[in-house]
């Protein structure tokens, strides 16, 4: 049996060690029908979000890959349709603030990463031990909104 979308995110973070970002546009970018854009390259175009943009603890990671996601399927040429990206956006962002509390990096793992010794600090207290479950949070999202 194949794994679902989600379990290969989730995948891509914890087994393969890539960030949340790459784990949501990796997973979902080479999927027929939005671009075809291949796994290293998303790994590539995604590689800068994760830990919230370049891990300064914004927007979280999941969701910036996701977003990107959308931009694939729902977008036109010279900017056509950008009222839809926009609509399901929204609901991908409401949906995880309405579970989640946020969606900003720093207040979902509850640590600042304001400096490189704040992001060693996450990592060796565990702040980042629930990025699996909102990338699987979004993974979830988006194949309800796909």
């Amino acid at each position: 049996m194949q794994p679902n979308l989600s379990d290969s995110a989730k995948n891509t973070m914890v087994k393969k060690g890539y960030n949340c970002s790459q784990a949501i546009f990796a997973t979902y970018g080479e999927r027929p029908g939005l671009g075809k854009v291949d796994y290293d390259t998303c790994l590539k175009i995604s590689s800068a979000f994760g830990g919230g943009i370049a891990q300064t603890g914004n927007i979280c990671g999941a969701l910036t890959g996701a977003l990107m996601v959308i931009g694939l399927k729902y977008s036109g040429a010279k900017g056509k349709d950008q009222e839809k990206v926009n609509e399901v956006a929204g609901k991908l962002l409401n949906e995880f603030k309405s579970l989640n509390g946020s969606i900003i990096c720093r207040e979902l793992i509850k640590h600042d990463l304001v400096t490189e010794k704040d992001v060693e600090h996450a990592f060796k207290t565990g702040s980042f031990d629930n990025c699996p479950k909102f990338v699987e949070d979004v993974s979830m999202m988006l194949e309800k909104l796909m």
